[in-house]
């Protein structure tokens, strides 16, 4: 959560302008708390809202929504089905026992891949964050708050499990096209080293679902900008002006 903070330094100062600071009481508000009570929480003050963007999102989600990972399992999956027919025909049969099983494997990673995103896809989880989200249903500022934190977190939850598997898929498709290569001809060569290149595709294209987290995240983080400024404060006892320094930060 983000905060915005004000300081105000006096840069100079007459000795009978602290005389006459330290002779007020102490009963004004300080200025800090003052904007601190009227600054809100950022949850309520972002455009669009966790809950506007659960909404947004729940509309276009498809079975296609983790493409990079997808294409690159397509890649994987052509590789392990052409393995076969792209052996080096100066193999053992140890080595073209080996050769099937790698082949095999890497059919099965590229499957599993598209398969698997499919079925994260089809399990909507935007639309199931904003109905569970709508159940709370209070109109006060509390419950508006709620719903706006749990909001956040569906936005957060599949963001979260993508970095994971982004990580995963790059490994275990760069692996099977890499010993794939091993037993193949030059033209298998060529194909796998194209699959490996292509296992890099979640790097290259950042997943949906992380995106959507962080440009909201970044969207909170801009309604409070660390600001620096000087100006001219005017004591009314001293007649006399006092150069001031305002800092502004975020934390």
């Amino acid at each position: 959560m983000f905060w915005r903070i004000i300081l105000i330094f006096a840069c100079i100062s007459p000795p009978q302008a602290w005389s006459a600071e330290e002779s007020e009481p102490a009963t004004k508000k300080s200025e800090i708390s003052e904007i601190l009570d009227s600054m809100g929480y950022p949850e309520l003050q972002v455009v669009p809202r966790a809950s506007e963007r659960l909404v947004l999102e729940a509309k276009s989600e498809d079975l296609f929504t983790h493409w990079p990972i997808q294409i690159s399992g397509l890649a994987t999956l052509f590789v392990g089905f052409t393995a076969k027919s792209t052996q080096r025909p100066d193999l053992s049969d140890k080595q073209k026992s080996d050769a099937t099983t790698i082949a095999a494997a890497t059919f099965a990673v590229g499957l599993g891949w598209i398969a698997g995103t499919a079925i994260l896809a089809a399990q909507h989880p935007y639309r199931a964050g904003s109905n569970a989200v709508n159940k709370n249903t209070g109109k006060d500022e509390r419950s508006t708050l709620l719903r706006e934190r749990l909001s956040e977190e569906a936005l957060e939850r599949p963001a979260r499990v993508m970095r994971v598997l982004e990580t995963v898929s790059i490994v275990t498709n760069f692996s099977v096209n890499a010993m794939a290569a091993v037993h193949a001809t030059d033209s298998g060569k060529i194909t796998a080293g194209l699959g490996a290149l292509m296992a890099f595709l979640p790097l290259m294209f950042e997943d949906h679902s992380i995106s959507v987290f962080e440009k909201h995240t970044e969207y909170k983080r801009k309604i409070y900008t660390p600001v620096k400024s000087a100006s001219l404060s005017f004591d009314g006892q001293s007649k006399t002006f006092t150069p001031m320094t305002q800092l502004t930060w975020a934390f």
